[in-house]
């Protein structure tokens, strides 16, 4: 009798034993939010995930960091990511790679960052027609006193398509809407922008709202910010947050995440805590 209640006993405490180890398994999985895509989206996004994650102990969000819009995309559509941050629109090539794939896209908006447009601290030309930037990059314009300023040569300095294709192909596709000038100095990095820019009086480029205000180079290589009209009538606007948020600025990119109609409640939650946070400083 004796040895049958120790066998029931220890049974019972076996039996306590694993639900508590289940319990604890339970409680210590995470759910996983697997992120890929504009290396320029990464420093907001992963400040944004630990907020997210202090707040949702349960999620790991992985946030990969050095990548680009073009592999993000693609590891979405192949399930690699739960979701791709992109610094431009979707490509009809993705487009239809996914719909190959069976693979339904969202697409959402998180907000916009500038495009500024810088030229040498020398220059007397203050601001420009979105036209007369369009007509200067593709080379249209040639010489300063087309608009407004000196007798001289326009130097066009503008970025490659390597380090941040994202910004390259709005650039090209959506403002432009063809190629950049045949004379164009292709450089790499903001900063080699800004610098060139700088030590070249007839020069003129672009570079990303928070190079030209927030980073370190921003202090040490002089330039001039330009205001941008969108007509002839209209007053010239400066770049900011602010008037960034409210479109008063012209030049502006879009920054999206994108992920699938399929994917988890989790997926969906920090989609929704990222759009409703915005865009801003890289910082916060």
């Amino acid at each position: 009798m004796k040895k049958c209640l120790a066998i029931a006993l220890g049974m019972a405490l076996l039996g306590a034993t694993l639900i508590t180890m289940s319990d604890a398994q339970t409680e210590g999985a995470k759910s996983v939010v697997r992120i890929s895509g504009a290396d320029s989206m990464f420093n907001r996004i992963r400040v944004l995930s630990k907020v997210f994650m202090n707040a949702h102990p349960a999620i790991q969000v992985d946030l990969i960091g050095g990548s680009l819009v073009d592999i993000g995309m693609q590891e979405l559509i192949d399930n690699k990511a739960d979701i791709a941050m992109a610094s431009r629109s979707l490509t009809a090539k993705e487009d239809q790679e996914a719909v190959k794939k069976g693979v339904e896209l969202v697409e959402r908006l998180i907000g916009y960052g500038g495009i500024v447009i810088i030229v040498n601290p020398s220059n007397p030309v203050n601001e420009l027609t979105v036209d007369q930037v369009k007509k200067i990059f593709k080379g249209e314009y040639t010489r300063w006193d087309q608009v407004g300023g000196r007798d001289q040569f326009i130097t066009v300095v503008r970025q490659d398509d390597t380090q941040h294709p994202g910004t390259y192909l709005y650039m090209v596709d959506d403002f432009l809407g063809g190629p950049f000038a045949d004379k164009s100095i292709a450089l790499t990095t903001y900063p080699s922008i800004m610098n060139k820019v700088s030590t070249t009086p007839a020069s003129i480029g672009f570079v990303r709202q928070r190079d030209a205000f927030e980073s370190p180079i921003a202090k040490k290589a002089p330039i001039k910010v330009l205001k941008i009209k969108r007509t002839p009538a209209l007053v010239g606007v400066m770049p900011s947050r602010e008037t960034l948020a409210d479109s008063s600025y012209a030049l502006r990119r879009p920054y999206y995440l994108y992920y699938s109609t399929k994917a988890g409640a989790d997926v969906v939650k920090f989609a929704d805590f990222i759009v409703s946070k915005g865009w801003g400083s890289q910082d916060l």
